[in-house]
């Protein structure tokens, strides 16, 4: 089964890598590049729910795909809970599992293109100065630039300055967006 699905999924252009048990993948899978996991339920040493556990408590994000002739409707709810995209029975067919593969895949698409996102914003907070930094927090709360300025000890002139610096290295225009940033990295 393992040799034909790979085949078949190959043919339809999918960068495919098996795996004969879950100890084997554990071993030898690079989590990095995109993509997704087809699971069985019953394999070697491990059972696919049990590597589901483990990989959550590792990190590793790659969505998954259950099939397998053995499952239960209980197995089904459970994995699903704990975050696979599908539990398909066997035999499945074709399409039904090309289907839930490509959710996976697109889903694991969004998770990189989020953390992808995520780290700019942070390299973009990251080149932020220590004063410009001071003015975001001071400016978290609503103040106004004068209030900031006081608060800072500089003036209401040099506050706009650091703001202005702020909002066009983070490409943010308002001081809510302002507020928002500053919770977020906790300034």
């Amino acid at each position: 089964m393992l040799e034909s699905w790979k085949f078949l999924l190959n043919s339809l252009g999918c960068d495919v890598v098996t795996y004969n048990s879950a100890k084997e993948f554990l071993e030898k899978d690079d989590p990095h590049p995109m993509g997704c996991i087809l699971l069985d339920v019953r394999m070697p040493e491990m059972s696919g729910l049990e590597l589901q556990e483990l990989l959550k408590e590792t990190k590793n994000e790659l969505p998954i795909v259950f099939c397998s002739g053995h499952g239960t409707i209980d197995m089904a709810v459970l994995a699903v809970r704990k975050g696979a995209v599908d539990f398909l029975e066997k035999p499945v067919e074709v399409e039904r599992l090309v289907e839930s593969l490509e959710r996976a895949c697109e889903k694991d698409a969004q998770r990189v293109e989020a953390q992808t996102l995520s780290l700019r914003e942070k390299e973009k907070v990251d080149s932020l100065t220590h004063r410009e930094k001071e003015v975001a927090k001071a400016l978290a709360d609503g103040s106004s630039n004068r209030a900031a300025g006081l608060k800072l000890g500089i003036s209401e002139k040099t506050v706009q300055i650091h703001r202005g610096s702020l909002c066009k290295k983070l490409g943010i225009r308002s001081q809510v967006e302002i507020s928002k940033v500053v919770e977020k990295y906790h300034f």
